[in-house]
């Protein structure tokens, strides 16, 4: 499993935001963005991995907009991991390689972003 493909990118999203459900975090759509510390990777690439966030009920308080000439994800609410991303996250046995392939490296980047270091 290569570290842009979608499920990867989909499990640092989802950690990023459980995690900083914990520790009491305000998430922000930029931290996830596709040019930011977790991941680089292309816009377009991005909002299809974040359509299909949206689309499963795994996050909340963003509406994907897609339109002839536009495309993009808007804040709508507080973006937040839904109870259907947690158990997603949680107990889906990709995302369990995923994190077991990502390791300490992973949390030590997420720590930093989130304020828990």
């Amino acid at each position: 499993m290569a570290r842009d493909d979608i499920e990867v990118i989909q499990y640092k999203i989802l950690a990023y935001l459980y995690e900083s459900l914990k520790v009491g975090h305000a998430t922000a759509l930029e931290e996830v963005a596709w040019k930011c510390k977790l991941f680089d990777i292309t816009r377009e690439y991005w909002l299809v991995i974040m359509k299909t966030l949206i689309d499963s009920g795994y996050v909340s308080g963003l509406k994907y907009v897609g339109a002839k000439d536009m495309e993009g994800v808007l804040e709508v609410g507080i973006f937040t991991i839904t109870g259907e991303g947690r158990k997603y996250l949680v107990e889906n046995s990709t995302m369990q390689k995923v994190k077991d392939m990502l390791g300490e490296a992973f949390k030590i980047v997420l720590g930093g972003l989130i304020g828990m270091l």
